[in-house]
């Protein structure tokens, strides 16, 4: 190696280069000592459990994409994004010693507790109303020229895996075992430089029926964050449209790359506020960043209460009123519970890894109300299937609809449910995604 120091930078499934403090730290430390050299590491957080098929399909898209981009400023990407940090320093160890690491941080719209933790709300209206400061705003992504290693800087005997890239498609993976176990734990609205603001990029891999067909890197995220708020009339229209079934602009499609880390949510609400600023406020764009504190919430709270949060008893330390009944769940499992509406819902989720927010939750209440079966049962299943698993937000909506989490309603009575006929007249009167998933 060359003189100076290695410093490495920790990923931690944060999968873009817009928007990250500890880059631009790295990036400084980089430049403050001569002839020191920066390495990424493609890491998970600790925690969080391994992805599914569909989410690990666009993680990898998102892997490739940002190894690319640093490839062609000769800093090196290695990636491992099954592990820990931690297991990954282990595995280096003999090979490469960082002198120092940083990590990069989950998005969030605060960098620190919103409201003093001790007395954070139980509901989501309270948390809401007392916000006193807003987001903080996005960074740029950092200035990566001159940090570039030379030929001889690699070294020979780093294994050629370390450098390859990560498979897009997981076609080996199973369903997940039908008995779960225990949950384990210039201009105005300008993105950042150098990113696409033309249509997104489709996913050749992706089901033709797909609600979200879109690869998953940072560019194709930009590009569809610009599509959605100035090009189509996604924005303008999300409020009355947000509970659609079928198609991409009935919602922002911007969870998955939120999920995988290749977008900010800190970029999102800032370019709301530049539509805002140019178009002036409306339903829509008031009411995806009502969806944006939703996320915020549920990721403060569960932090607030640890295993609480994801505990069967739910925030509320109730016991629910269910019945393991494993052949029902496992049937459930392959879309074959016996109700047309929720097996088109499932069939969806099998072949894509998206439901829409309107069947998320006629799945997860007929799963509750129904079917009574444990809530942490379908959470897990969702957790592994969905493309946009984010297990803070997962846990939150389903706690929340099973009565033992933040829905108000349920604090001195029974939770949710839902009329699904009433539903289907409402929202599919013509079986259109009935059809497509029959």
């Amino acid at each position: 190696m060359a003189a100076g120091v290695t410093i490495a930078f920790a990923l931690e499934g944060q999968l873009r280069l817009d928007d990250q403090p500890a880059w631009h730290e790295a990036v400084a430390l980089v430049r403050r000592q001569p002839g020191s050299r920066l390495i990424v590491l493609a890491t998970r957080p600790d925690g969080q459990r391994l992805r599914g098929p569909h989410q690990r399909r666009i993680e990898a898209q998102a892997l490739a994409s940002l190894r690319a981009r640093l490839g062609a400023a000769a800093i090196p990407l290695l990636a491992f994004p099954q592990k820990s940090t931690a297991a990954v320093l282990a595995e280096l160890h003999p090979l490469l010693r960082p002198d120092q690491l940083l990590q990069a941080q989950q998005s969030r719209l605060w960098s620190d507790w919103p409201l003093d933790p001790e007395r954070f709300p139980l509901v989501f209206s309270d948390f809401r109303r007392k916000l006193d400061r807003p987001p903080e705003p996005p960074l740029a992504p950092p200035d990566l020229t001159g940090l570039g290693w030379t030929a001889g800087d690699w070294p020979e005997a780093w294994p050629r895996q370390w450098l390859a890239p990560v498979d897009p498609d997981p076609s080996a993976d199973r369903l997940p075992p039908a008995d779960p176990g225990p949950h384990d734990g210039g201009a105005d609205h300008a993105l950042p430089r150098g990113e696409p603001h033309g249509e997104p990029d489709c996913d050749p891999q992706s089901d033709p029926r797909s609600a979200f067909p879109f690869r998953g890197d940072e560019p194709t995220a930009l590009a569809r964050l610009q599509h959605f708020c100035f090009v189509s009339d996604g924005l303008r229209h999300y409020k009355a449209r947000r509970n659609g079934l079928v198609g991409t602009e009935f919602s922002s499609k911007l969870s998955p790359f939120l999920a995988i880390g290749a977008l900010s949510v800190r970029r999102i609400w800032q370019v709301l506020l530049d539509y805002q600023a140019r178009y002036g406020a409306d339903e829509g764009s008031d009411w995806l960043k009502v969806e944006l504190l939703w996320r915020e919430f549920f990721l403060w709270s569960e932090q607030r209460h640890g295993a609480a949060f994801h505990a069967a008893s739910g925030l509320l330390n109730r016991q629910p009123d269910w019945v393991e009944n494993r052949e029902l769940f496992a049937r459930w499992c392959r879309a074959d519970c016996g109700h047309p509406l929720i097996d088109a819902q499932l069939r969806e989720l099998l072949a894509t890894g998206y439901l829409s927010n309107r069947g998320r939750q006629w799945v997860a209440s007929h799963f509750i109300n129904s079917l009574q079966l444990p809530w942490i049962w379908g959470a897990r299943f969702f957790e592994w299937w969905l493309i946009d698993a984010e297990p803070a937000l997962n846990t939150g909506n389903w706690a929340y609809l099973a009565g033992v989490g933040s829905d108000p309603r349920s604090f001195g009575g029974s939770p949710r449910r839902f009329d699904l006929e009433r539903q289907v007249g409402l929202y599919d009167p013509e079986q259109t995604h009935r059809q497509l998933w029959s």
